[in-house]
């Protein structure tokens, strides 16, 4: 039998691959669920948004604007760590420029 602690660490895990899979697929039509899920899923550490879709992107930094949360972001090889997030027309800049490499 596996430790309590080993579990909820391969579920964070787990949840945590789950999400980064998702951020691919996310559109306008269903951003709002993938904000849900981001808001009921806790996690900490790196969130690997390489290949995600600025509607993805866009919720990841809704959510954790308005949760507080803090979380360090990697883009393909490069690391963020905003201490805060934009909100509105700046959210739509700052997603951009992290995915297209301007940032």
């Amino acid at each position: 039998m596996l430790p309590e602690s080993f579990c909820s660490e391969k579920e964070n895990d787990d949840r945590k691959i789950r999400m980064e899979s998702l951020g691919r697929l996310v559109n306008e039509r269903n951003r709002t669920q993938f904000e849900r899920m981001l808001r009921e899923a806790r996690w900490s550490g790196v969130i690997d948004i390489t290949g995600w879709t600025p509607d993805a992107v866009k919720a990841l930094m809704t959510v954790c604007a308005d949760e507080k949360q803090s979380i360090t972001i990697k883009h393909e090889s490069r690391y963020f760590m905003p201490i805060r997030f934009p909100r509105k027309s700046m959210l739509d800049s700052f997603v951009e420029a992290i995915i297209s490499g301007e940032f």
